[in-house]
């Protein structure tokens, strides 16, 4: 099996990485981990953040109840909360955007 040289970067960061040809095929991307996204379907039942608000990965920033249980939403990175994208209440699809992170 083939495989390429990729770079990757993480956090301004360059590694080079090699990657089987094989698994390119699956290969969707990295996430934009700036975006928080549902990543199943449901309601929000509360939003713990507010736009302006400083955020780490582990901080709870909303519940998002799905399957009859609540779910805690947090950020991939630190930064501060630009743009809340949902209401308490509002039903979200799957990969629906909630809320946007701006990097420090």
């Amino acid at each position: 099996m083939e495989s390429k040289f990729n770079k990757l970067n993480i956090d301004g960061t360059e590694y080079l990485t090699e990657i089987p040809e094989g698994s390119l095929k699956a290969f969707k991307g990295m996430p934009d981990l700036s975006e928080v996204r549902a990543f199943i379907p449901g309601s929000i039942v509360d939003i713990l953040a507010s736009e302006g608000d400083t955020v780490k990965p582990g901080d709870v920033l909303l519940l998002l109840e799905a399957m009859k249980m609540h779910n805690e939403i947090c950020p991939g990175i630190s930064g501060i909360v630009s743009k809340i994208h949902v209401s308490k209440g509002d039903t979200v699809k799957k990969d629906q955007l909630l809320m946007e992170i701006s990097r420090f």
